[in-house]
Protein backbone atom coordinates (compact mmCIF):
# COMPACT_ATOMS: atom_id res chain seq x y z
CA UNK A 1 0.00 0.00 0.00
CA UNK A 2 1.08 3.32 -0.13
CA UNK A 3 2.75 5.46 2.23
CA UNK A 4 0.45 8.13 1.96
CA UNK A 5 -3.00 9.09 0.03
CA UNK A 6 -2.50 10.76 -3.17
CA UNK A 7 -4.86 13.44 -1.91
CA UNK A 8 -2.19 14.47 0.54
CA UNK A 9 0.64 15.88 -2.36
CA UNK A 10 -2.04 17.14 -4.72
CA UNK A 11 -0.72 20.11 -6.16
CA UNK A 12 -2.54 23.32 -7.97
CA UNK A 13 0.58 24.70 -9.66
CA UNK A 14 0.74 24.06 -13.44
CA UNK A 15 2.68 22.11 -13.99
CA UNK A 16 3.31 18.77 -15.18
CA UNK A 17 2.60 15.80 -12.65
CA UNK A 18 4.64 13.10 -12.98
CA UNK A 19 4.60 9.83 -11.32
CA UNK A 20 7.37 7.42 -11.55
CA UNK A 21 7.75 3.37 -11.40
CA UNK A 22 10.84 2.73 -8.98
CA UNK A 23 12.96 4.87 -6.83
CA UNK A 24 16.52 3.27 -6.64
CA UNK A 25 19.65 3.22 -9.18
CA UNK A 26 18.53 5.51 -12.23
CA UNK A 27 15.50 6.16 -11.37
CA UNK A 28 16.54 8.16 -7.62
CA UNK A 29 19.12 9.97 -9.87
CA UNK A 30 16.00 10.78 -12.10
CA UNK A 31 13.93 11.63 -8.98
CA UNK A 32 16.71 13.66 -7.78
CA UNK A 33 16.94 15.52 -11.21
CA UNK A 34 12.89 16.54 -10.96
CA UNK A 35 13.51 17.91 -7.76
CA UNK A 36 16.01 20.37 -8.94
CA UNK A 37 13.29 21.61 -11.97
CA UNK A 38 10.14 22.21 -9.66
CA UNK A 39 8.86 25.02 -11.73
CA UNK A 40 8.42 22.04 -14.57
CA UNK A 41 7.36 18.88 -13.05
CA UNK A 42 5.70 17.65 -9.56
CA UNK A 43 7.06 14.34 -8.57
CA UNK A 44 3.46 13.17 -7.45
CA UNK A 45 4.01 9.56 -6.55
CA UNK A 46 6.70 6.86 -7.21
CA UNK A 47 6.70 2.60 -6.71
CA UNK A 48 9.03 0.76 -5.19
CA UNK A 49 9.68 -2.83 -4.24
CA UNK A 50 10.32 -2.10 -0.16
CA UNK A 51 12.39 -5.17 -0.19
CA UNK A 52 14.59 -3.76 -2.24
CA UNK A 53 14.93 -0.58 0.44
CA UNK A 54 16.17 1.64 -2.25
CA UNK A 55 16.99 5.28 -1.06
CA UNK A 56 14.60 6.92 -3.45
CA UNK A 57 11.53 5.11 -1.40
CA UNK A 58 12.99 6.38 1.97
CA UNK A 59 13.80 9.98 0.31
CA UNK A 60 9.83 10.71 -1.25
CA UNK A 61 8.75 9.27 1.97
CA UNK A 62 10.58 12.11 3.88
CA UNK A 63 9.06 14.56 1.21
CA UNK A 64 5.63 13.32 1.65
CA UNK A 65 5.07 12.13 -1.48
CA UNK A 66 3.32 8.70 -1.99
CA UNK A 67 4.55 5.50 -2.05
CA UNK A 68 3.76 2.27 -3.50
CA UNK A 69 5.19 -0.99 -2.90
CA UNK A 70 4.82 -1.98 -7.18
CA UNK A 71 3.47 -0.38 -10.78
CA UNK A 72 0.16 -1.95 -10.04
CA UNK A 73 -0.65 -0.04 -7.04
CA UNK A 74 0.57 2.89 -8.35
CA UNK A 75 -1.78 2.93 -11.69
CA UNK A 76 -4.64 2.10 -10.09
CA UNK A 77 -4.25 5.06 -7.41
CA UNK A 78 -2.67 8.10 -9.13
CA UNK A 79 -5.59 7.93 -11.75
CA UNK A 80 -6.39 11.64 -11.80
CA UNK A 81 -3.56 12.96 -10.07
CA UNK A 82 -0.75 11.98 -12.53
CA UNK A 83 -0.59 13.46 -16.29
CA UNK A 84 2.21 10.87 -17.28
CA UNK A 85 4.28 8.10 -15.88
CA UNK A 86 7.91 7.92 -16.81
CA UNK A 87 9.08 4.19 -16.81
CA UNK A 88 12.58 3.76 -16.41
CA UNK A 89 12.49 0.08 -15.56
CA UNK A 90 14.56 -3.05 -17.18
CA UNK A 91 14.73 -3.41 -21.32
CA UNK A 92 12.41 -6.40 -21.21
CA UNK A 93 10.09 -4.56 -19.24
CA UNK A 94 9.64 -1.43 -21.14
CA UNK A 95 6.50 -2.65 -23.97
CA UNK A 96 4.15 -4.26 -21.51
CA UNK A 97 4.38 -1.19 -19.07
CA UNK A 98 3.64 1.14 -21.61
CA UNK A 99 0.94 -0.45 -23.19
CA UNK A 100 -0.68 -0.87 -19.14
CA UNK A 101 0.29 2.80 -18.74
CA UNK A 102 -1.67 4.04 -21.41
CA UNK A 103 -3.97 1.40 -20.86
CA UNK A 104 -5.04 3.59 -17.62
CA UNK A 105 -5.36 6.93 -19.39
CA UNK A 106 -1.61 7.66 -18.89
CA UNK A 107 1.16 9.37 -20.94
CA UNK A 108 4.48 7.90 -21.22
CA UNK A 109 7.95 9.03 -20.94
CA UNK A 110 10.05 5.86 -21.65
CA UNK A 111 13.59 6.02 -20.59
CA UNK A 112 16.29 4.90 -23.10
CA UNK A 113 16.44 2.00 -25.12
CA UNK A 114 12.63 2.16 -26.31
CA UNK A 115 12.60 -1.83 -26.71
CA UNK A 116 14.78 -4.79 -27.10
CA UNK A 117 13.17 -5.46 -31.03
CA UNK A 118 12.41 -4.18 -33.78
CA UNK A 119 8.81 -5.86 -33.85
CA UNK A 120 7.59 -4.87 -30.45
CA UNK A 121 8.81 -0.86 -31.43
CA UNK A 122 7.01 -1.53 -34.30
CA UNK A 123 3.98 -2.57 -32.63
CA UNK A 124 4.03 -0.25 -29.76
CA UNK A 125 4.09 2.49 -32.47
CA UNK A 126 1.16 1.17 -34.00
CA UNK A 127 -0.71 0.91 -30.95
CA UNK A 128 0.56 4.51 -29.78
CA UNK A 129 -1.05 5.81 -33.37
CA UNK A 130 -4.37 3.65 -32.33
CA UNK A 131 -4.75 5.17 -29.00
CA UNK A 132 -3.72 8.77 -30.42
CA UNK A 133 -0.87 9.11 -27.84
CA UNK A 134 2.62 10.04 -28.22
CA UNK A 135 5.92 8.92 -26.36
CA UNK A 136 9.27 10.30 -26.27
CA UNK A 137 12.37 8.12 -25.30
CA UNK A 138 14.59 9.32 -23.18
CA UNK A 139 18.04 9.69 -24.84
CA UNK A 140 19.37 12.36 -23.14
CA UNK A 141 21.95 13.14 -25.20
CA UNK A 142 19.77 13.78 -28.13
CA UNK A 143 18.21 16.37 -26.33
CA UNK A 144 21.23 18.31 -25.73
CA UNK A 145 21.94 21.55 -26.86
CA UNK A 146 25.23 20.70 -28.75
CA UNK A 147 23.88 17.72 -30.50
CA UNK A 148 21.00 19.68 -31.78
CA UNK A 149 23.20 22.88 -33.11
CA UNK A 150 25.44 20.22 -35.03
CA UNK A 151 21.84 18.61 -36.53
CA UNK A 152 21.03 21.89 -37.63
CA UNK A 153 24.16 22.54 -38.92
CA UNK A 154 24.10 19.22 -40.74
CA UNK A 155 20.65 19.55 -41.92
CA UNK A 156 21.37 23.15 -42.93
CA UNK A 157 24.23 21.67 -45.49
CA UNK A 158 26.90 24.10 -43.53
CA UNK A 159 29.29 21.28 -44.25
CA UNK A 160 28.46 19.83 -46.83
CA UNK A 161 27.49 15.82 -46.79
CA UNK A 162 28.25 13.91 -44.26
CA UNK A 163 30.97 10.69 -45.78
CA UNK A 164 31.33 8.61 -42.30
CA UNK A 165 31.20 8.70 -38.74
CA UNK A 166 33.61 6.76 -36.37
CA UNK A 167 32.53 6.12 -32.38
CA UNK A 168 34.87 5.30 -29.64
CA UNK A 169 34.62 4.36 -26.00
CA UNK A 170 35.88 2.47 -23.20
CA UNK A 171 33.77 2.57 -20.39
CA UNK A 172 35.22 -0.10 -17.54
CA UNK A 173 32.70 -2.23 -15.58
CA UNK A 174 33.38 -4.34 -12.83
CA UNK A 175 31.63 -7.49 -11.72
CA UNK A 176 29.40 -5.12 -9.31
CA UNK A 177 28.25 -3.44 -12.18
CA UNK A 178 26.48 -7.02 -13.28
CA UNK A 179 25.32 -8.71 -9.88
CA UNK A 180 23.35 -5.44 -9.21
CA UNK A 181 20.24 -7.08 -11.35
CA UNK A 182 18.99 -10.06 -12.40
CA UNK A 183 19.02 -8.75 -16.04
CA UNK A 184 22.56 -6.98 -16.43
CA UNK A 185 24.58 -8.82 -18.68
CA UNK A 186 21.69 -11.18 -20.01
CA UNK A 187 20.20 -11.35 -23.77
CA UNK A 188 16.61 -12.44 -22.35
CA UNK A 189 15.16 -12.86 -19.20
CA UNK A 190 11.65 -15.19 -18.21
CA UNK A 191 11.71 -15.13 -22.15
CA UNK A 192 11.64 -11.84 -22.72
CA UNK A 193 14.52 -9.95 -24.87
CA UNK A 194 17.07 -7.85 -23.24
CA UNK A 195 20.21 -7.67 -25.19
CA UNK A 196 21.96 -5.41 -22.87
CA UNK A 197 25.44 -4.33 -23.20
CA UNK A 198 27.56 -1.80 -25.23
CA UNK A 199 25.34 -1.20 -27.73
CA UNK A 200 21.57 -1.70 -26.27
CA UNK A 201 22.68 0.15 -22.77
CA UNK A 202 25.29 1.84 -21.23
CA UNK A 203 27.05 2.97 -24.87
CA UNK A 204 23.49 2.92 -26.69
CA UNK A 205 23.80 6.77 -26.22
CA UNK A 206 26.78 6.85 -28.12
CA UNK A 207 25.15 4.99 -30.88
CA UNK A 208 22.10 6.80 -31.02
CA UNK A 209 24.07 10.35 -31.77
CA UNK A 210 26.32 8.66 -34.08
CA UNK A 211 23.11 7.38 -36.40
CA UNK A 212 20.91 10.96 -35.90
CA UNK A 213 24.17 13.30 -36.68
CA UNK A 214 24.67 11.25 -39.97
CA UNK A 215 21.41 12.02 -40.93
CA UNK A 216 20.94 15.63 -43.14
CA UNK A 217 16.72 15.50 -42.14
CA UNK A 218 15.46 17.34 -39.01
CA UNK A 219 14.74 15.00 -36.77
CA UNK A 220 15.58 11.71 -37.86
CA UNK A 221 18.34 9.15 -37.98
CA UNK A 222 19.92 7.40 -40.37
CA UNK A 223 18.56 3.99 -41.61
CA UNK A 224 20.98 1.43 -41.95
CA UNK A 225 20.31 -1.17 -44.62
CA UNK A 226 23.46 -3.34 -44.05
CA UNK A 227 25.66 -4.56 -40.56
CA UNK A 228 29.32 -6.00 -39.56
CA UNK A 229 29.09 -7.04 -35.93
CA UNK A 230 31.77 -8.42 -33.84
CA UNK A 231 30.14 -8.87 -30.54
CA UNK A 232 32.37 -10.23 -27.75
CA UNK A 233 32.24 -10.45 -23.68
CA UNK A 234 35.24 -10.66 -21.40
CA UNK A 235 33.14 -10.90 -18.32
CA UNK A 236 31.55 -14.35 -17.22
CA UNK A 237 27.98 -12.79 -18.68
CA UNK A 238 25.79 -14.09 -21.50
CA UNK A 239 25.33 -10.82 -23.51
CA UNK A 240 27.91 -8.44 -24.72
CA UNK A 241 30.40 -6.26 -23.01
CA UNK A 242 32.92 -5.49 -25.99
CA UNK A 243 31.34 -4.41 -29.58
CA UNK A 244 32.77 -3.72 -32.86
CA UNK A 245 29.99 -2.88 -35.75
CA UNK A 246 30.40 -1.23 -39.11
CA UNK A 247 27.02 -0.03 -40.46
CA UNK A 248 26.54 1.19 -43.60
CA UNK A 249 23.51 3.13 -44.57
CA UNK A 250 21.01 3.86 -47.60
CA UNK A 251 22.86 7.04 -48.49
CA UNK A 252 26.00 4.67 -48.60
CA UNK A 253 27.83 6.43 -45.04
CA UNK A 254 29.64 4.31 -43.09
CA UNK A 255 29.46 4.09 -39.30
CA UNK A 256 31.55 2.74 -36.81
CA UNK A 257 31.32 2.08 -33.23
CA UNK A 258 33.98 0.71 -31.48
CA UNK A 259 33.30 -0.07 -27.42
CA UNK A 260 34.09 -2.24 -24.26
CA UNK A 261 33.51 -1.62 -20.95
CA UNK A 262 36.67 -3.80 -20.24
CA UNK A 263 39.37 -1.35 -20.73
CA UNK A 264 41.99 -0.53 -18.76
CA UNK A 265 41.20 3.36 -18.43
CA UNK A 266 37.86 5.18 -19.17
CA UNK A 267 38.31 6.32 -22.22
CA UNK A 268 35.52 8.89 -22.90
CA UNK A 269 33.13 8.77 -25.92
CA UNK A 270 35.20 10.10 -29.33
CA UNK A 271 32.76 10.47 -32.07
CA UNK A 272 34.15 11.83 -35.47
CA UNK A 273 32.21 12.95 -38.14
CA UNK A 274 34.08 13.12 -41.51
CA UNK A 275 32.10 15.76 -43.95
CA UNK A 276 32.54 17.14 -47.56
CA UNK A 277 33.50 20.30 -46.25
CA UNK A 278 34.84 19.90 -42.74
CA UNK A 279 35.57 17.13 -39.76
CA UNK A 280 33.52 17.32 -36.24
CA UNK A 281 35.29 15.96 -33.48
CA UNK A 282 32.34 15.61 -30.70
CA UNK A 283 33.86 14.45 -27.41
CA UNK A 284 32.27 13.41 -23.82
CA UNK A 285 29.26 14.47 -24.74
CA UNK A 286 29.56 17.77 -24.58
CA UNK A 287 31.81 19.59 -26.68
CA UNK A 288 32.84 19.59 -30.26
CA UNK A 289 35.39 20.76 -32.60
CA UNK A 290 34.80 21.72 -36.15
CA UNK A 291 37.71 21.97 -38.45
CA UNK A 292 36.99 23.49 -41.97
CA UNK A 293 38.34 22.93 -45.02
CA UNK A 294 39.87 26.50 -45.07
CA UNK A 295 41.72 25.37 -41.58
CA UNK A 296 38.91 27.84 -40.06
CA UNK A 297 38.49 26.20 -36.36
CA UNK A 298 35.02 26.63 -34.47
CA UNK A 299 34.17 25.32 -31.06
CA UNK A 300 30.76 24.66 -28.69
CA UNK A 301 30.60 23.76 -25.29
CA UNK A 302 28.22 22.47 -23.65
CA UNK A 303 28.25 22.05 -19.61
CA UNK A 304 24.69 21.97 -18.77
CA UNK A 305 23.57 18.82 -16.62
CA UNK A 306 22.08 16.87 -19.98
CA UNK A 307 19.27 14.95 -18.08
CA UNK A 308 17.91 18.21 -16.39
CA UNK A 309 18.09 19.67 -19.53
CA UNK A 310 15.82 16.61 -21.28
CA UNK A 311 13.17 16.88 -18.22
CA UNK A 312 12.39 20.39 -19.23
CA UNK A 313 12.81 19.90 -23.12
CA UNK A 314 10.09 16.67 -22.24
CA UNK A 315 7.72 18.86 -20.12
CA UNK A 316 8.04 21.80 -22.45
CA UNK A 317 6.93 19.70 -25.76
CA UNK A 318 3.86 17.86 -23.53
CA UNK A 319 2.64 21.10 -22.30
CA UNK A 320 2.87 22.77 -25.50
CA UNK A 321 2.19 20.16 -27.77
CA UNK A 322 5.24 20.10 -29.75
CA UNK A 323 6.38 17.70 -31.33
CA UNK A 324 9.50 15.33 -29.27
CA UNK A 325 12.78 16.05 -30.40
CA UNK A 326 13.32 11.52 -30.04
CA UNK A 327 9.98 9.79 -30.84
CA UNK A 328 9.78 5.62 -30.81
CA UNK A 329 9.32 6.49 -34.83
CA UNK A 330 13.02 8.63 -34.53
CA UNK A 331 14.56 5.09 -33.45
CA UNK A 332 13.70 2.39 -35.42
CA UNK A 333 16.79 2.85 -37.37
CA UNK A 334 18.45 2.28 -33.58
CA UNK A 335 16.65 -1.34 -33.33
CA UNK A 336 17.36 -2.12 -36.65
CA UNK A 337 21.28 -1.82 -35.53
CA UNK A 338 20.93 -3.32 -32.19
CA UNK A 339 18.98 -6.08 -33.61
CA UNK A 340 21.33 -6.77 -36.95
CA UNK A 341 24.28 -6.28 -34.71
CA UNK A 342 23.33 -9.75 -32.63
CA UNK A 343 22.22 -11.21 -36.27
CA UNK A 344 25.59 -10.68 -37.87
CA UNK A 345 27.49 -12.22 -34.99
CA UNK A 346 25.36 -14.93 -35.39
CA UNK A 347 23.10 -14.24 -31.86
CA UNK A 348 25.53 -15.31 -29.30
CA UNK A 349 28.61 -12.89 -28.27
CA UNK A 350 31.86 -14.45 -28.48
CA UNK A 351 33.41 -15.68 -25.43
CA UNK A 352 37.06 -13.81 -24.78
CA UNK A 353 39.58 -16.36 -24.09
CA UNK A 354 41.10 -16.30 -20.31
CA UNK A 355 44.97 -15.50 -21.43
CA UNK A 356 43.41 -12.44 -23.02
CA UNK A 357 42.27 -11.00 -19.93
CA UNK A 358 43.71 -9.87 -16.52
CA UNK A 359 41.93 -9.37 -13.21
CA UNK A 360 41.82 -7.12 -10.24
CA UNK A 361 40.45 -6.38 -7.33
CA UNK A 362 39.15 -2.99 -6.90
CA UNK A 363 37.13 -1.12 -3.82
CA UNK A 364 34.06 0.34 -3.31
CA UNK A 365 31.43 1.48 -0.77
CA UNK A 366 29.50 -1.39 -0.82
CA UNK A 367 32.44 -3.77 -0.67
CA UNK A 368 35.18 -5.44 -2.72
CA UNK A 369 34.92 -6.49 -6.16
CA UNK A 370 36.86 -7.52 -9.48
CA UNK A 371 37.96 -5.14 -12.95
CA UNK A 372 37.73 -7.58 -16.25
CA UNK A 373 40.59 -5.87 -18.29
CA UNK A 374 40.99 -7.22 -22.15
CA UNK A 375 44.68 -6.86 -22.40
CA UNK A 376 45.55 -4.07 -24.26
CA UNK A 377 42.21 -3.08 -25.65
CA UNK A 378 42.65 0.64 -24.87
CA UNK A 379 45.17 0.39 -27.92
CA UNK A 380 43.06 -1.63 -29.94
CA UNK A 381 40.31 0.67 -29.70
CA UNK A 382 41.84 3.62 -30.46
CA UNK A 383 43.72 2.05 -33.55
CA UNK A 384 40.40 1.10 -34.76
CA UNK A 385 38.83 4.88 -34.35
CA UNK A 386 42.40 6.17 -35.96
CA UNK A 387 42.05 3.58 -38.87
CA UNK A 388 38.62 2.90 -39.27
CA UNK A 389 38.50 -0.38 -38.55
CA UNK A 390 36.80 -3.12 -36.63
CA UNK A 391 38.91 -5.22 -33.95
CA UNK A 392 39.69 -8.10 -36.30
CA UNK A 393 40.58 -5.70 -39.42
CA UNK A 394 43.18 -4.28 -36.70
CA UNK A 395 45.24 -7.35 -35.44
CA UNK A 396 43.45 -7.85 -31.78
CA UNK A 397 44.19 -11.74 -31.65
CA UNK A 398 40.73 -12.56 -30.09
CA UNK A 399 38.57 -11.10 -32.93
CA UNK A 400 36.74 -12.79 -34.97
CA UNK A 401 35.59 -11.57 -38.28
CA UNK A 402 31.74 -10.60 -38.72
CA UNK A 403 28.89 -11.67 -41.51
CA UNK A 404 27.57 -8.71 -43.85
CA UNK A 405 23.93 -8.79 -42.25
CA UNK A 406 21.50 -6.96 -44.56
CA UNK A 407 19.01 -4.98 -42.56
CA UNK A 408 16.78 -4.41 -46.23
CA UNK A 409 12.87 -4.97 -44.97
CA UNK A 410 14.02 -6.67 -41.49
CA UNK A 411 11.10 -6.81 -39.16
CA UNK A 412 11.61 -9.43 -37.02
CA UNK A 413 14.15 -10.59 -34.52
CA UNK A 414 15.57 -12.61 -34.77
CA UNK A 415 15.39 -13.80 -37.52
CA UNK A 416 16.56 -17.74 -37.61
CA UNK A 417 16.09 -20.33 -35.32
CA UNK A 418 19.22 -19.98 -33.77
CA UNK A 419 18.55 -17.76 -31.32
CA UNK A 420 15.80 -19.98 -29.38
Amino acid sequence: MGFFGIENYLTEQNMIKLAMIGAGGYAYNLIKWIWEIPDKITLVAVSSNPARKSPGRTACQEKGIPVYDDADQLIENIKGAADVIYIPTPINTHFNLTKKCIDAGFDVFLEKPPVATIQELDELVKYLSKKGKRVPVAFQYLHSTIVQELKKRIVEGRYGKVKRVKGMAGWPRFDSYYSRSDWAGKLRLNGDWILDGTINNPLAHMLADQLYLACDKAGQMVEPVSIEAELYHGHNIESEDTSSLRIITDKGIEVLFNTTLCSDTKIDTSVIIECEKAKIEYSAFCKATITLENGEVDKIDDAAEKRINMLKNLAECYENGKPYIVSLETCRPFMLAVNGAFESCGGYPHSIDKKYLTYSKQSEPTGDTVKTVIKDIDRILKDAQNQGKLFSEVGAEWAKEAKKFNLKGYKKFPSVARFE
